[in-house]
């Protein structure tokens, strides 16, 4: 059943939600629900699918949403709802070239994901930069405290999006450094967003790690976004 998950996962050739890993800056208006309902796969040494992933954006304020998120994980080592995460996201500036927000974060996520372990506190920085009408630049640093073990480490994202019509087309480089490794985990990650109706879009995006080592892991994820 896993497998054919993945393989669905990873040959279906269209998609909606948030493809990458990394976050933008912007949020709904007020009183607008952004609803991700998904599924994501990871394999390295073993398989981890979490599905479905049930991603729910809410705007309580003008330029400030409230995240809640919860997904089904089947792996080796579990089987159930072991994937949680709630988080405010605060667009405190934005012009017509520039936008960056604030984006605290309590995430559970399966602890033998490819990336998080377990608990997690977040705080995030995502910054937008319109390079032209139809090209942005997105970077993302984020600052993780592990509570659990007291540890922590950072991680740095960045993508790019062009967007062409209905057409939404990413490619992102995403690092993650723990004190325990010697380096950062790096994952590059390409993505494609189909807007077929105004209030619908359906992505997809398949991720692999970028590494000299011999098992390297990979991503996939697709889904639909509902925006009303």
């Amino acid at each position: 059943m896993k497998a054919l998950l993945l393989l669905f996962l990873f040959s279906i050739s269209l998609f909606a939600g948030p493809p990458m890993k990394s976050s933008d800056p912007f949020v709904p208006s007020l009183g607008e629900f952004e609803i991700n309902v998904a599924v994501e796969g990871e394999y390295k040494e073993n398989d981890l699918v979490r599905a479905p992933i049930l991603d729910a954006n809410y705007g309580i304020m003008k330029n400030v949403q409230l995240t809640l998120e919860s997904a089904y994980v089947s792996s080796d080592s579990q089987d159930g709802f072991d994937s949680f995460e709630v988080a405010i996201k605060w667009l405190f500036y934005e012009d017509d070239f520039f936008a960056i927000a604030l984006y605290p974060k309590y995430k559970s996520y399966p602890i033998d994901s490819i990336f998080n372990e377990g608990e997690t506190y977040e705080l995030t920085v995502p910054m937008n930069f319109a390079l032209s009408e139809k090209l942005d630049f997105i970077v993302d640093l984020t600052y993780v405290y592990h509570p659990n073990h007291s540890g922590e480490h950072l991680e740095f994202g960045s993508y790019v999006k062009y967007k062409n019509n209905k057409h939404t087309y990413y490619l992102e480089i995403f690092m993650e450094g723990k004190e325990h490794q010697k380096q950062f985990f790096v994952l590059g990650n390409i993505g494609y967003m189909y807007q077929f109706h105004e209030r619908v879009g359906f992505m997809i995006s398949v991720g692999k790690e970028i590494t000299y080592e011999e098992k390297r892991g990979t991503i996939g994820y697709s889904g639909l976004q509902f925006v009303f």
